[in-house]
Formats: C-alpha cells, structure tokens, sequence
C-alpha cells in the first residue's frame, strides 16, 4: 500500500484528537511500530456489568450464559484484523467460519495485512478501530504505548471465560501461557501460539556432512569453518527488518549461560544490563562469527525472507528464528529438507541454565482495543480461536504449537519442525524464560539498525552493547514512558 495516501496523526488536531499535548507530541513523533495512541473509554459494552474495572470489555448488547459468557449480540458485526506473516492468515478466516456458524446474522470481516501499525494507527485516531487486531510483524505497534495510554482493554474476563470445549480457558492452556501478555499483573495481549525460538536446520544435511547437532558456541564455531571452507555461509541474516533475531540468539545465550537474573536485570532496564559478564560474552561470541566471515555477505541490504530463502537453498548452514519459521518457507524449502531446531546453544559447559532450556513464551499477541465497537465479539473471536478444533487446524496448517495443551497428535501433521518444537518443549519443563523489554518499550525498529550495523562489521561488540545500554538509559529515566513490573 501507498502509506502516503493514509491519514496520520500529522494531519489530525490534538483537539479533534482529544487528546493531551503530552500524547499529541508522543504521536507525532512515533517511528513504525512505536505509537503511543490515544486514550479510550471501554467499548463493546458496560465494563461494570462484569465488574472488571473501567479498563475492561465488559459484556455486549446480548443476553449472557456459559455458550454466551460476552453477551454478543447475534446480528453486531465482528471485525479482526490479522498479521498475514510467518502463519499466513488462513487460521483465522477458518476461525472466523466457524464465528459465523455460531452467529449466522453477525457480518464476519477477517483482514490481513503486513503493516499492522501504518494501517491501524489511523483507526484508532479516528475513533474505529477493529474488533481484535493481531499485533505482530516488524511493523507492530507499540504494545507498553497500547497499555499505558489505556487503548487496549484488559482481557482477565476472556482467561476466566468457558471454553467450547469444557472447563475455563485458562485451565485449556501450557502453564505460563498468559504470561507474556501481562503487564504489571494484568492480561492484555492473549498470545495464540506457543513459540520456541531455536536455531533452525537441516537433519538431513547435517546427516550428509557428518556434522553433529550443535549443543555449544564451540560446535557452531567448528561447523562455521567446515562450512565456510566449502563456500557455504554459517548464517544468512536480513537486515532491513530482521536482524534482530541474532540479537535473541545473542541474549538467550546470555541468560542460559547467567541464568534468569540476567533477564530480569535487562527487563528492568537495569543500568549495568549490558555490562553483565555473560551478556559481554554473548556479544563477544557473534563478533567472533562476523570477524570469521561466517555471515553470509549481503545481508544488509534483505529482508528476512529472502534470507530465510537462502538459508534453505544451501547458501547457509543455520538460522535462529522462531519455530513460525517452517510455515514462513513452505514453498521454497526443498521437500527432503527435514527442517528441525536445536536449543540455543550454550556459550561453555558450566551455563546456569541446562542446555534444554529455551527461549520459549506464548507469542503472537491480539488485543481487543478499549475503543472497539464489538468488544464482546472479539473476545468471543478470541475463544473460538482457542478451541481444540480451531487450535488443531492452526497447527496442521502452519507446523506451529498454539498455546492450548494436548492438541499435536504424535506424528505431528507430518512436520518435522513441528515434532523438534514439541520435543524441545517437553525436554526443557519448566527451564523456559522469556525476554520483555524490546517489545514492552517499542525498542525494535531501533535494535534492527543497530544490529544491521553489528552484522554488518560497522560496530564491534563493545559498542554495540553500549548503543544498547543508552537506549534502556533513555527509557528508563523517561517518565513520560510507563514501566512494567519483573517479578522477583
């Protein structure tokens, strides 16, 4: 789309906004994916009617039972928007389907796009944002700004909420799901799938090479230079909007070498964070594999799915990403690929963390915004989505877990990505974590440029880090920039 024809909120007067000059200036200054939007009052219904506060949807204009814990009127249109990525968008017009089934009189809109914060934004100035929106993508907008200027409503009701199959929702889900849609203690994104980043590759290639599965930075060092000496790269990397997934390869290895401290000192916006020894030696680790020659050249220029394109075409040997990623290549990953993860490898054999961990978390995040016209709706959007059968089709189509518990039957629709993700799952129990900060504080557009710099040899490690200390100074001594608490 021509994002010069879309309305902005240079175009808008912060009277007609209703908005503080505070906000006003925080709008007009936002970069893609970091909008602070302006403040709503609930929608979809009376919030008090449930007694979840003035920040929750509250009940619709229907009448409430356990088939219809919302309230949804039958004949209110329902409106969701989805982010066409790495699991396409297929899902949810299967899910919004079977929201028409249910309510045969209600209009059924599922849209998809790429650039979920360029069109959205201009909605919620405008006063009609969707129903539910799926904020993802490189261009997802600023989830702490969604919450702290209360334009997204809080979901605990939907967590409470009868599930189509039985039960609560909440008790349908992995332990830890809701987690990373808190903050502060209250649900405000409901993540749908259950994402395990790792680092991605081909068991029949290394089957074919003799190369063992790497379990430490050392084995991936060793495969770098057996690779490179046959002209394959180690890593391909994109950087016009995807070399931030080096910079979670480079933090996960940090926590799994330093332990959880490490996370949370970084999640709260500690001012030593990029200081901490493993973090020093995480960053050190990708300097190493730069200065090698083991990036495959190029990157800076790409996108992520062109180098993901490379990556399975043999130009490159590995790739960390999240386990969307068989989805998001179907079409050009060779049929005999075997594509399967490994858990972030560990930066010595003495981590704080076993090498089972992973960097695992409920991932995928929708909002229903305070705003919405059919709040209730999209919270009954929601639960449907959350049913085994919608949940099951989620994962035959895309290769990916959702977050619902015991719906991947053992051969695994046939994926072995799928299968590797749910062996990883199971290995690592409860030694999961999950970082928050870039995306509690909009900081991804701004990593992305940094580590593009990184990857590309214009930054050495130490710099890098200290770029990265400086934007979590800036945002921690900013009180215009509500913070989230880190449990202890």
């Amino acid at each position: 789309m021509d994002d010069s024809k879309e309305p902005t909120i240079l175009d808008t007067p912060a009277e007609k906004l209703g908005a503080s000059r505070r906000l006003f200036l925080s709008l007009a200054g936002a970069g893609a994916g970091a909008a602070a939007l302006s403040a709503c009052a609930a929608g979809g219904g009376d919030s008090s009617d449930e007694g979840d506060g003035e920040a929750g949807v509250g009940t619709g204009e229907g009448d409430v039972s356990d088939d219809n814990p919302f309230g949804v009127a039958g004949d209110a249109p329902v409106d969701v928007v989805i982010f066409n990525g790495g699991y396409g968008d297929q899902y949810a017009k299967d899910a919004g389907d079977k929201y028409q089934e249910m309510y045969p009189d209600a209009d059924v809109q599922v849209s998809s796009t790429v650039n979920i914060q360029p069109d959205l934004q201009p909605r919620f100035i405008g006063g009609n944002p969707p129903d539910l929106f799926d904020n993802s993508g490189a261009q997802s907008m600023n989830a702490g700004a969604l919450v702290g200027e209360s334009s997204v409503a809080e979901l605990d009701q939907l967590a409470e909420a009868p599930s189509l199959d039985g039960g609560t929702i909440k008790d349908s889900l992995i332990p830890g799901s809701l987690d990373a849609g808190m903050y502060s203690g209250k649900v405000y994104a409901f993540n749908y799938v259950y994402t395990v980043y790792a680092v991605w590759l081909s068991r029949k290639q290394f089957e074919d090479k003799g190369w063992a599965m790497p379990a430490t930075w050392d084995d991936v060092m060793t495969i770098g230079e057996a690779a490179k000496a046959e002209g394959i790269a180690l890593f391909p990397w994109g950087g016009q909007n995807a070399s931030n997934y080096y910079r979670e390869l480079a933090l996960s290895m940090a926590i799994k070498e330093g332990g959880l401290d490490v996370q949370k000192n970084l999640d709260r916006l500690e001012p030593d964070a990029f200081e901490q020894d493993s973090v020093v030696a995480a960053y050190a680790a990708i300097e190493d594999a730069v200065k090698a020659g083991y990036f495959l050249s190029g990157g800076a220029g790409i996108k992520h799915t062109e180098a993901q394109a490379q990556w399975v075409t043999g130009k490159a040997v590995m790739y960390p990403s999240g386990s969307w990623i068989e989805n998001e290549q179907k079409g050009i990953t060779p049929d005999d690929y075997e594509m399967v993860g490994v858990p972030t490898p560990q930066l010595s054999t003495s981590g704080a963390m076993p090498p089972e961990a992973i960097h695992g978390t409920a991932g995928e995040p929708f909002f229903v915004p305070s705003d919405a016209a059919n709040g209730a709706g999209g919270l009954e959007f929601l639960r449907v989505m959350l049913s085994k059968e919608q949940a099951q089709n989620f994962s035959e189509i895309t290769s990916s877990p959702t977050v619902l518990k015991d719906t991947i039957p053992e051969d695994a629709f046939g994926s072995t990505a799928l299968a590797s993700t749910n062996e990883m799952i199971t290995a690592a129990g409860e030694n999961t974590f999950h970082i928050n900060h870039r995306d509690w504080y909009g900081l991804g557009p701004d990593t992305v440029t940094l580590w593009t710099e990184f990857l590309n040899g214009g930054l050495t490690a130490d710099q890098a880090r200290e770029r990265e200390q400086a934007m979590i100074d800036g945002v921690r001594e900013d009180d215009s920039i509500e913070k989230f608490d880190v449990p202890d």
